[in-house]
């Protein structure tokens, strides 16, 4: 038996709350510019679409949304699961991480323009991000 799926095979439905397979999380450009902060103000008006920065220092765009295999918090397709949940790492499971390893997090424009203003104090006007 691999490891992972001895990992799997102690993981109860009970213990596990697939918190893995309740988003889609992908590496973005390190924002730098004004207009790149823009995009950012715009993922985060979507309902459950947040972007942070981890503790590598990568910025993450992340999609809460479950898998549609998801039931029971176990997956109906296991056996055929994509390469990426293959791969995925059950030691570093993120269901005993409470967003501790982000050191930044939007999860509304809001909060994208004030980390903005006190970058660019002056950027701000009529209620708009200014872009090149």
């Amino acid at each position: 038996m691999v490891l992972e799926d001895q990992i799997m095979a102690e993981c109860t439905p009970d213990e596990c709350n697939a918190k893995c397979c309740r988003y889609v999380a992908i590496v973005i450009d390190t924002p730098v510019s004004k207009a790149d902060f823009e995009d950012i103000r715009w993922f985060v008006a979507h309902e459950n679409t947040y972007v942070y920065k981890d503790e590598d220092n990568d910025w993450i765009l992340e999609f809460v949304t479950p898998c549609k295999f998801l039931k029971n918090n176990r997956c109906t397709m296991y056996d055929r699961r994509p390469v990426i949940c293959r791969d995925y790492d059950p030691a570093v499971c993120a269901r005993d991480k409470n967003g501790e390893e982000q050191k930044i997090r939007f999860t509304n424009p809001d909060e994208v323009d004030k980390f903005v203003l006190k970058r660019w104090p002056s950027k701000k006007i009529k209620g708009k991000l200014k872009t090149k």
